[in-house]
């Protein structure tokens, strides 16, 4: 008789057939049945679930979750390392084209022509669902119909069948995958054998998926011998076959980078988390029945395996949720342990090929449960891991490890050290060549010579290439001009290299012509002086070693100044925006104070097609923007720069403009960060070269802004280039950062220029980073360094994460830094008001106001919703979850910032919404918003409402604890403002005030002129009801109480 097989288990969990040797000639006879003992290859990743996203779906054939029918096939695993030994086969091995280097085949092989015996059954099977079947669990989210793909190696035409099934089911739809084409390689294919084409029919493969959630997809064998790979589906009825060739998949091997993020590095502490023995998060039963902690992703995009480690327990077994962004990853349940905790893989889950984006906002939930009603288990876990999936996402991490592993040595780098964080020159060579000559020394001074408007002094200087390193023109030459009034007021203003002067539209890298930009504050006769110095760091040091050039240096001329102008919204009939050590800023004209209320979004308004050197980094998810919704905006006369190009963003000024709205914000350099599309360089990795067209381009659209009455908020960097921590992981190496997030060559050099181009502009922020995480140290450098080059002292602030507000504010509090005010980000816009009180009331008793904006109210997910009926806009985000509309803003974020004592608002646009804050092209998505806006400021502003000498006083209308329930602004004794999100009617505490007040109602919905309710006049000394308003008592209302 024949010998039993033995089966042996290598490490990858392979079990294969190995033949024992016996010393008799029946030993040959088990060729021929081998199969019937053999034991087939074990699931791979029983616990993984791979998660469909945007219709699609792609798995590694030998990622399968269990295998069963194998009595007479089976499918085994075959690596580059390891083959199975079951007989017959007669392919080699395929494995060095394959995905990662594994495949599946069904053995044994015993027809391989059509002259070999078909034995139905056995090496044959027309039904599916009979023998070898392979079962994948996966998470679609997007019913619909899907087509199937499979990545097979045929070398005959009997090796190339296979079905496809769905949930225990097997449709006509999925049976008969055939292959006749690609023989003799891995060969992408999905079509369907019919008695009309044997080779198969194209489009006839398919599953439908009726219900969101989790499903099982099963495939089985039709005939023995088949190579099996990878298979995909897609909703795309149109999808083109991947091309031929190695796939991309990573060997999974000990090289293969895993990335974690331990529980305790999460914001777990206000979710109802707590620590539990130094390393998992656990819930207290007595507490909490769930609880969910949130962390940024600090990692690189790609996709990954995740894996959430659970900690098993002997009281109940508790649910797990994980969520990218807020969309499912997937969720579980886990097991029962037979003691009060275990760790160990049985309670870990694996969800396969997920998609995540750095920066996305991670967080993991869960929930207690209990066995016998009694005793509650914590819900505890300790981690999640992400293992690449494929290999750019194993190379990147592989990359990202690397550098995360380097920061120790980098971070001792002296903060002048021009390698804190790489710069690559686009050019190895000293100086560009052919060189041209120096200009002859002569300056014009041009533009409107006006109080206030934009004055241009241009030095025809000495020739440069925006390429050149020895000397770098804009690290190596100082050019400034100093200005001089006959009454004895100066300003020493920077300048820059302007290649030929017309680089807009030249897009020109190379010329003679030197400039600085000056919007004078005096009438009268005006002195300028050039300087110019050449030097090693001359640009970015005054105190560096530099000599002047006598061709260039000391130059003089004078010009008059008459009054400006211009009215109405262009702020050159305002003057220049400054603080003025209130919590409002006020224009140096006209002695105005200025509330703000605009667009946060997009925060990737620069990177637009039409500017020079502007480049998508992600180009399948933020592509570069044409704003092509407002084309029919542009106006006969506005600026275009290149014949005709620039109309579809200045359009969009102009319809921001006309809605009322003062403000919108941009950042300035984003590499590496969510958007990477925006930098000030000729190329993105050479942070010590300008592009002179691109920014003269950057520039046409400010001046346009100031022109059209916008405030400018410079957003100066990201959180996931400001330093080398990237976001809010602790640790890392970000080679986008400037010097590593220290005051070195080039983020001193970064600053200059942006100053020097823009600053000119007469209302504008320098906000240090978007959700910073650079130290107190780094922010006082720059602080200190923006006031040395900035000669106009324009409003500094600064943006953090919403649970990092006490830690980053409150060291830069009164006279600790020169800081003028915050701009702040919260979670929920519920929470805007209190937040605007606190550090409205927190500066000013720090013996220093600051100007309080709310510029990122609202969720990452949601913020600013688009209008009711926008695309169909119902309250529901892109999830289907009813989130609120434009009316609880209004409420909440705009009259909540004004009423708080705040400076004003901007409008983030949620990443859940159409027209978010990385695609928006249309502002019209949020028309009646940018009414509401203009409304609240028309009513401060056409009533004189001294809303610059008022404070928050919720307090005499009952709301001790700022919720929104009613608000309350006041300039005690002599003017009181009193909002009502929710209508009605309220009393109000006069108690310190004497005489008389009108009572005045303002529709905050609608705007007009202030109206009478119900009650005209009220007298202080004590508590007054103000009466009922004119109408609508159910909706919202401001009222002005003043003598």
């Amino acid at each position: 008789m024949v010998a039993p097989i033995t089966p042996s288990r290598s490490p990858n969990t392979m079990q294969v057939c190995r033949l024992r040797k016996f010393l008799t000639l029946q030993t040959v006879f088990a060729l021929a049945v081998t199969a019937t003992w053999c034991v087939s290859v074990a699931a791979q990743k029983p616990d993984a679930v791979f998660t469909e996203a945007n219709g699609f779906l792609k798995v590694e054939a030998e990622d399968f979750a269990s295998q069963t029918n194998t009595d007479k096939r089976a499918f085994y695993l075959t690596t580059a390392e390891s083959a199975p030994s079951v007989q017959p086969d007669g392919d080699p091995s395929h494995a060095s084209d394959a995905s990662g280097g594994a495949y599946l085949e069904i053995l044994p092989d015993t027809r391989r022509t059509h002259a070999d015996k078909l034995i139905h059954g056995t090496n044959f099977s027309p039904q599916p669902g009979k023998m070898a079947v392979l079962t994948y669990r996966v998470n679609v989210q997007t019913p619909g119909r899907y087509y199937v793909w499979v990545r097979a190696y045929s070398t005959g035409s009997e090796d190339n069948g296979l079905h496809v099934g769905i949930d225990g089911t097997w449709p006509e739809s999925g049976q008969r995958l055939q292959w006749c084409q690609g023989k003799h390689s891995w060969y992408w294919d999905s079509k369907q054998r019919t008695e009309a084409q044997h080779c198969g029919e194209p489009g006839k493969i398919f599953l439908d998926i009726h219900e969101p959630g989790e499903h099982k997809i099963h495939f089985s064998m039709r005939e023995d011998g088949f190579e099996f790979d990878q298979w995909l589906m897609t909703t795309d009825s149109s999808f083109q076959r991947p091309p031929a060739g190695k796939s991309n998949k990573p060997k999974e091997n000990a090289t293969t980078q895993v990335l974690s993020l331990p529980a305790k590095e999460f914001e777990f502490k206000s979710g109802g988390y707590y620590l539990d023995q130094g390393k998992w998060l656990a819930i207290n039963p007595d507490r909490n029945q769930s609880a969910a902690a949130k962390k940024v992703f600090p990692f690189p995009s790609g996709r990954y395996d995740v894996t959430l480690k659970a900690v098993g327990e002997n009281d109940g077994q508790s649910t797990y949720s994980v969520s990218a962004d807020k969309e499912s990853i997937g969720s579980f349940t886990c097991p029962m342990a037979d003691q009060t905790f275990a760790e160990g893989k049985q309670f870990h889950q694996t969800f396969a090929n997920v998609q995540i984006t750095e920066g996305a906002e991670l967080e993991v939930a869960s929930k207690i449960a209990s066995a016998d009603g009694a005793e509650y288990s914590r819900a505890r876990w300790s981690e999640l891991t992400f293992t690449p999936a494929n290999e750019a996402t194993a190379k990147a991490a592989a990359n990202f490890a690397k550098e995360n592993h380097l920061v120790a040595a980098k971070t001792s780098a002296e903060s002048n050290d021009r390698t804190g964080s790489p710069t690559k020159p686009v050019s190895d060579q000293p100086l560009q060549m052919p060189r041209e000559k120096d200009g002859d020394g002569s300056v014009q001074v041009t533009g409107e010579k006006r109080m206030w408007h934009k004055v241009t002094v241009t030095l025809n200087g000495p020739y440069a290439h925006e390429q050149d390193n020895t000397p770098n023109p804009y690290l190596d030459h100082r050019m400034e001009v100093e200005f001089k009034h006959e009454s004895g007021k100066q300003y020493l203003v920077p300048g820059y290299f302007a290649a030929d002067g017309n680089a807009a539209n030249t897009s020109a890298e190379s010329g003679t012509q030197w400039r600085a930009h000056f919007a004078p504050d005096e009438t009268g006769e005006w002195t300028y002086t050039v300087h110019f110095a050449t030097g090693k760091d001359a640009a970015i040091d005054r105190d560096a070693s530099a000599k002047t050039v006598a061709a260039f240096n000391g130059k003089t001329g004078t010009f008059n100044v008459a009054k400006t102008n211009k009215s109405g919204r262009d702020f050159r009939a305002h003057g220049r925006l400054r603080y003025v050590n209130q919590s409002h800023l006020q224009f140096a004209g006209t002695g105005q104070y200025f509330l703000k209320a605009g667009a946060d979004a997009p925060e990737t308004l620069l990177g637009y097609a039409e500017f020079d050197g502007t480049v998508a980094g992600k180009p399948g998810k933020v592509p570069l923007k044409k704003y092509e919704p407002h084309l029919g905006d542009w106006r006969r006369g506005d600026p275009t720069w290149k014949d005709g190009q620039g109309k579809g963003l200045i359009g969009a000024v102009n319809y921001l403009s006309s809605k009322g709205c003062n403000a919108f914000s941009f950042l300035t350099y984003n590499a590496g960060g969510d958007g990477d599309n925006v930098w000030p360089f000729i190329q993105r990795d050479d942070k010590l070269h300008y592009d002179c067209s691109k920014l003269d381009q950057w520039g046409i659209v400010f001046d346009h802004g100031t022109e059209n009455g916008m405030y400018l908020h410079f957003k100066l960097q990201e959180t996931e280039n400001d330093d080398h921590r990237q976001g809010q992981k602790a640790k890392g190496f970000k080679p986008e950062s400037l010097d590593g997030g220290k005051l070195g060559s080039q983020r001193k050099l970064y600053l200059r220029e942006i100053i020097a181009r823009f600053g000119h502009n007469l209302a504008l922020n320098w906000n240090l980073a978007e959700e910073t995480t650079q130290t107190t140290d780094e922010h006082l450098a720059m602080l200190n360094y923006i006031e040395e080059m900035d000669p106009y002292g324009h409003h500094r602030v600064l943006h953090t994460y919403p649970g990092e507000q006490d830690k980053k504010y409150d060291p830069l509090l009164g006279d600790k830094s020169n800081l003028t005010g915050v701009s702040l980000q919260n979670s929920h816009i519920k929470d805007t008001h209190w937040q605007t009180v606190k550090w409205s009331e927190k500066a000013r008793e720090a013996g220093k106001p600051w100007v309080v904006a709310f510029d990122e109210s609202g969720s990452a997910a949601h913020g600013q919703c688009p209008d009711l009926g926008y695309r169909g806009y119902d309250g529901r985000d892109k999830t289907g979850k009813m989130t609120y509309t434009q009316h609880e803003v209004r409420k909440q974020t705009l009259w909540g910032n004004f009423m708080g004592g705040g400076g004003g608002v901007e409008y983030y646009f949620g990443y859940q919404y159409d027209e978010n804050d990385l695609g928006c092209e249309d502002w019209r998505s949020r028309d009646q918003s940018w009414d509401a806006c203009r409304v609240a400021i028309e009513f401060f502003q056409n009533n004189a409402v001294p809303f610059w000498e008022m404070v928050n006083a919720d307090e005499l209308v009952g709301n001790e604890k700022h919720d929104n329930s009613k608000y309350c602004l006041a300039k005690a004794g002599e003017a009181y403002v009193v909002y009502l999100p929710n209508g009605g009617t309220t009393s109000i505490d006069l108690s310190d005030a004497d005489g008389e007040f009108q009572v005045h109602w303002y529709n905050a919905r609608i705007g007009g002129d202030l109206q009478s309710g119900s009650v005209k006049t009220v007298s202080g000394g004590g508590s007054v009801e103000i009466g009922q308003p004119p109408a609508d008592a159910d909706q919202d209302w401001a009222v002005l109480l003043r003598k």
